[in-house]
């Protein structure tokens, strides 16, 4: 999110412009940045809006806007730069295009992407960093579960950063924040929500190595000894801000740089991109489960309809067979074969009632190859 920067008296004064176009002037009824006191100022002195190639100035006074000393045309706007300085009569403002760190370090969001950090670093080398990103993300195409690999992505993240422990923590549906898993140093602390809403809220990743003292949290991180370098970045699965990785350095560790964060951002993207796919095929697999279970029980109540139809068609002739082979053996009690058929028509009657009580439809193997309900 790029910021207005700016000195009233010796307080320094920061505006996050968001997403929308903004006003600037004298009237703060009318202007969201606004300096009453400068009565030299128009009551809607400029206008910023962004645009394609980005944050466009537009003069709106009598005055005169400038930027690095060159007027901004009434009749054209200016593409603000990172770093620009902006005047507005004797109002002196600063663009920046990310959270203005207090020394370059200690406060950072928006780092540029790898390639470009690492032009700008003396002494480390882009082929090593990559390969070390590479290779992290080689480990997490290893895991086919969604939990495991989200285990997987903090224990990478946490060795790529040099970090002493991390968490792994879900959005709810609600707003807040659960912590799904905890790796490194123990402790019943959790990562400060002022921080992780900030990441969702502003679409960033950010570094600190002074928590109390950061500007961004003035009044929501309690200012206690005990916070180490940190790194947080949120985790995007189909456009939603799922989740966050947050990592930390113990106190008086090495201080993180832009580079550390322009590989986590890296890596939170290529992290969120197998996290995406690893759901997409448990979505699958659970689908085609559903399917099968839903054929299933179609197959099943099938037979049940076939049991109760064959126990109305058969039990007439089936009574009139019992019946009959009860008169014959009563006549010609030594004839085996009548008992015979008596037997083959209880096995009959017991078939059906078999069919009636199926709660699965286990299959074998038959002589020709086919598959047969399994019925005993």
């Amino acid at each position: 999110m790029p910021y207005l920067s700016w000195m009233e008296g010796d307080r320094l004064v920061r505006h996050g412009l968001g997403e929308g176009s903004c006003l600037l002037g004298r009237d703060p009824a009318a202007c969201a940045v606004a300096r009453p006191a400068l009565e030299a100022l128009a009551p809607v002195h400029a206008s910023l809006a962004p645009a394609e190639g980005g944050w466009h100035l537009r003069d709106l006074s009598a005055g005169g806007t400038r930027v690095n000393g060159r007027a901004v045309e009434s009749s054209g706007a200016m593409i603000l730069r990172d770093g620009d300085e902006l005047a507005l009569g004797p109002w002196r403002l600063t663009f920046t295009e990310g959270f203005p760190g207090l020394d370059g370090t200690a406060f950072v969001e928006r780092a540029g992407d790898l390639f470009a950090e690492m032009q700008a670093q003396e002494g480390r080398s882009f082929l090593a960093e990559l390969k070390r990103l590479y290779d992290a993300t080689e480990r997490l195409l290893g895991e086919a579960d969604s939990e495991a690999l989200e285990r997987s992505f903090l224990g990478e993240a946490l060795r790529l950063m040099a970090g002493d422990r991390g968490f792994f923590v879900r959005r709810e549906d609600s707003g807040g924040w659960r912590t799904i898993h905890r790796v490194g140093a123990a402790g019943d602390d959790e990562p400060p929500r002022a921080v992780l809403d900030y990441v969702v809220r502003e679409r960033t990743a950010i570094l600190s190595n002074r928590l109390p003292a950061d500007p961004r949290f003035e009044g929501a991180v309690p200012k206690t000894p005990g916070w180490g370098p940190l790194l947080c970045a949120a985790l995007t699965v189909e456009a939603a801000q799922v989740g966050a990785i947050y990592l930390e350095r113990k106190p008086g560790a090495t201080p993180i740089g832009r580079i550390d964060l322009a590989t986590l951002q890296a890596f939170a993207r290529r992290g969120s991109l197998v996290l995406r796919q690893a759901r997409l095929r448990q979505a699958l697999l659970l689908a085609d489960q559903q399917k099968g279970e839903a054929l299933a029980a179609e197959r099943l109540e099938s037979l049940r309809q076939l049991a109760g139809t064959l126990k109305h068609e058969i039990n007439n002739p089936l009574a009139v067979i019992f019946m009959q082979v009860e008169m014959l053996q009563r006549k010609y009690p030594e004839e085996a074969r009548l008992a015979k058929i008596g037997e083959m028509a209880d096995r009959i009657r017991d078939l059906v009632q078999v069919l009636q009580k199926m709660r699965e439809a286990p299959t074998e193997g038959y002589a020709d190859g086919s598959s047969i309900l399994k019925l005993r």
